[in-house]
């Protein structure tokens, strides 16, 4: 027979605590807690991304509004008439002006100083003509609204450079590569009329 022993058995914490049925529930609340915050905030940044939905999850045109929606500087929705005109936004103006640097300049590059990608096709622009417009979007103030700007002008081009050709997007920089590897890059730079180097 074995003496049975008056000693009590050590127990590990970790075991006890995660065995214990407070510490179930305390994972259990903190789990769905969790689930709801995420699922929250991806409703809310789909929400956001279409600039379309309110409080309630309605659309403007669902509660009753006539027109068309149009977001404003704090990136709220408002309604505005299909015949009245969209107000001035800074997200608007800013849409006017890179708009306006794609039309003035026959060849335009947005920039990041630090991107490589973007060093290299300034250098290659920079072996024909001294001749293009650049905006180093690294540097400006509203970056990420530029790059959103872009990304909608060029139909999906969201990486730098952005560069435009006659106010046509051609890509980034193995666009111009490929463009310099077929010979074509001296021939369209000179069609475009922009000054080159001798």
């Amino acid at each position: 027979m074995e003496a049975l022993s008056t000693k009590p058995k050590t127990k590990n914490v970790i075991t006890t605590i995660v065995r214990s049925r407070r510490f179930r529930v305390l994972t259990l609340v903190a789990l769905a807690f969790y689930c709801v915050f995420y699922i929250a905030t991806i409703y809310r940044s789909g929400a956001d991304s279409t600039g379309l939905l309110t409080g309630g999850g309605k659309s403007l045109t669902q509660q009753g509004h006539s027109g068309h929606a149009v977001v404003d500087g704090e990136g709220e929705p408002m309604m505005v008439d299909d015949d009245q005109d969209v107000p001035e936004t800074p997200i608007v103006t800013l849409e006017h002006r890179i708009q306006g640097l794609i039309d003035q300049n026959r060849v335009m590059v947005f920039s990041k100083t630090y991107c490589p990608f973007s060093a290299a096709a300034k250098k290659l622009l920079k072996t024909y003509t001294n001749d293009f417009g650049l905006l180093e979007v690294d540097l400006e103030p509203k970056g990420d609204d530029i790059k959103k700007i872009l990304t909608k002008i060029t139909h999906g081009h969201s990486t730098f450079p952005s560069i435009f050709f006659a106010g046509e997007s051609i890509g980034g920089r193995d666009k111009l590569q490929a463009i310099e590897d077929r010979h074509d890059l001296r021939g369209r730079l000179d069609a475009l009329g922009v000054k080159m180097l001798q």
